[in-house]
C-alpha cells in the first residue's frame, strides 16, 4: 500500500533534499494570523515562507480576509502559496 503524501509532506522533502534549515519553533499566540506570521518570518529572518490557500472566493473571502494575499503582499522575503485541490 502507498502513503499518499500531503502538501506538507511534499513540502518537508523539498526542504530535506535541498538541505535548507527549517525552523522547529512554533508560535501559540492570539494574534491576527496574517500579522503574527509576518512579525515571526520577520524576527526570524526568514527567506521562505510557505502558506496554504483554501481557494475560498466570493463573499466568505471579503468577510474573512486572505491570509496567504496578504502575507505575499507583504512579506520581506519569498512567499509560496500551496493551493489546496479537492479530492
Amino acid at each position: 500500500m502507498s502513503k499518499k503524501r500531503g502538501p506538507l509532506q511534499f513540502a518537508e522533502k523539498i526542504i530535506s533534499e535541498g538541505r535548507l534549515p527549517a525552523s522547529g519553533t512554533v508560535a501559540v499566540s492570539f494574534d491576527i494570523p496574517k500579522q503574527l506570521i509576518l512579525m515571526e518570518a520577520k524576527e526570524w529572518g526568514a527567506k521562505l515562507i510557505v502558506v496554504g490557500s483554501h481557494g475560498v472566493r466570493g463573499l466568505t473571502r471579503l468577510l474573512l480576509g486572505s491570509v496567504s494575499e496578504t502575507v505575499a503582499a507583504h512579506a520581506l522575503c519569498s512567499v509560496e502559496v500551496i493551493r489546496h485541490s479537492p479530492k
